[in-house]
């Protein structure tokens, strides 16, 4: 077994295959580290040159040390113990020749996964271990959790999996005349109009790389069209005025038995109507400022393979009241299981806090919670790595 380099295009046909394939080792996400020097590596079987894992690897220098960095994780399986321990030595006595200090990488492969209510689902430790094992050293003690939603049904049947908040929420948004729709220019512009403290150079970096078939970035809007919005609301207050009033007279009609149930069928009509009122009130509002209607948020998503990655998001934060975060990713949701898409990735939260607004709406659509490895270095010169490390930490 030993250590090549693989061209792009050898490195992108493994990627795309692999099950460890994620957006970050991708030909497309190197691209974006311009920092950085890329080398993609492969681990071959040298009897039939099978090619048994691969790595896009980051290197930058400090104070004239190489490190390197390993976006995403080892492209491997990281479940075949033996086969992880030959790539991770190999690859050790190959950086050594490099005159590498120590490298880097996320892991960001699952060892633990929570259910909605906090119950653990899976957990390998055997993984750790090896780490351990094979001179990794942790780089924080914080653990790494994300919220993902891997699901294979319908969009109506992953509807379902949502909860009633999440529901809700969709729903709103639709009475309110919001619509979801992707701007085909992916144009940046529209973006910092919306909110101007976004981090331009970021996010026009990621639409400028990831432009290809298996890997592309998109943007999405959510856009308020308040005559629409207006106009819904009084067919609702017309339909529950007429309810009202027949309500209205069964209570005033000595002859029906004034029941508990018909009582607070009446104080529930009377606050579908206030509230219905109250709607109408923010929709003129909104519509004497922005007669054509406006664009109140919008997102930014990759798409790598079968997975969308939910990135960037951002909202008009005088209409933030009315923007539905919960619409426009339940659309994409829709549309890309229709097109085969089968994991959708929310991103990091902090804690799993019943309180942390963060992880409960995330949780909302009926995703699962990921832990994973980790950070680690993989030392490879111990007797430089821990000055150059500090040197590392002193200068970011």
């Amino acid at each position: 077994m030993k250590i090549i380099e693989l061209t792009d295009i050898q490195f992108k046909n493994y990627a795309k295959i692999h099950s460890a394939r994620n957006y970050m080792q991708t030909t497309e996400y190197a691209s974006t580290m311009k920092n950085y020097s890329r080398l993609y590596l492969g681990f071959i079987n040298e009897n039939d040159n099978t090619l048994m894992g691969a790595t896009l690897l980051l290197e930058r220098e400090i104070l004239k040390f190489k490190v390197g960095y390993v976006p995403g994780c080892f492209l491997i399986d990281y479940d075949n113990d033996n086969l992880f321990k030959d790539f991770i030595n190999t690859l050790k006595d190959y950086l050594k020749t490099k005159k590498y200090v120590y490298l880097t990488t996320d892991n960001i492969t699952t060892y633990k996964m929570f259910d909605k209510n906090g119950q653990v689902l899976y957990f390998d430790t055997n993984i750790i271990k090896i780490m351990d094992e094979l001179s990794f050293r942790k780089n924080e003690k914080v653990p790494f959790r994300k919220v993902v939603l891997e699901t294979e049904k319908t969009p109506n049947e992953t509807y379902k999996m949502f909860n009633s908040n999440t529901k809700r929420n969709i729903n709103l948004a639709l009475q309110r005349a919001i619509t979801i729709y992707r701007d085909e220019n992916n144009n940046i512009d529209t973006m910092l109009n919306i909110d101007s403290n976004i981090n331009k150079d970021r996010i026009k970096n990621i639409l400028d790389n990831f432009n290809g078939n298996d890997n592309k970035a998109e943007i999405y809007f959510a856009k308020i069209d308040p005559e629409k919005y207006i106009n819904n609301y009084r067919f609702l207050l017309k339909k529950e005025d007429e309810n009202n009033d027949k309500l209205n007279s069964m209570m005033q009609d000595f002859s029906i038995n004034k029941t508990a149930s018909l009582i607070n069928k009446k104080m529930e009509s009377d606050k579908a109507i206030t509230k219905y009122n109250n709607e109408i009130i923010k929709a003129t509002n909104i519509y004497t400022k922005y007669t054509k209607g406006t664009n109140i948020g919008a997102i930014l998503i990759v798409k790598n393979n079968r997975e969308i990655y939910f990135m960037d998001e951002v909202y008009n934060k005088e209409l933030s009241k009315f923007y539905s975060s919960h619409l426009i990713k339940w659309e994409i949701i829709k549309k890309y299981l229709d097109e085969g898409y089968k994991i959708f990735n929310f991103g990091s939260i902090k804690n799993m806090d019943k309180n942390n607004g963060n992880y409960l709406f995330k949780m909302g659509f009926g995703g699962k919670v990921y832990e994973t490895i980790g950070s680690y270095d993989l030392v490879i010169n111990k007797w430089l790595y821990g000055i150059v490390k500090l040197i590392s930490k002193i200068k970011k």
